[in-house]
């Protein structure tokens, strides 16, 4: 993952982040998704119809209970982007207005 050290300073500076652990925890989860992906997460995250067709490729690679690569690759965006992607259900909704 390009830049890494800045996303773990990122995860390390949100406030809804508690732990080392934590931090840890989502770099890991960050890394494999990239392995499922087949591609790093600047490229997939630069892109929102790319973001959209990561997100629903991992969604069936997590536990359906507990989605902690798409979490991981929604951190990343918002350390790219500087905002959230909006959840699945809206995404096409904001394409076509």
């Amino acid at each position: 993952m390009q830049r890494e050290k800045q996303f773990e300073e990122f995860l390390r500076n949100d406030p809804k982040i508690k732990s080392e652990k934590a931090v840890a925890s989502r770099m890991v989860k960050a890394r494999k998704a990239e392995m499922i992906l087949g591609k790093p997460l600047d490229g997939v995250v630069s892109d929102d119809d790319t973001m959209y067709d990561a997100l629903i490729t991992l969604k069936s690679c997590d536990n359906s209970a507990h989605s902690p690569m798409q979490n991981a690759v929604r951190k990343y965006y918002e350390f790219f982007n500087g905002k959230q992607f909006p959840q699945l259900r809206y995404y096409k909704k904001y394409k076509i207005e």
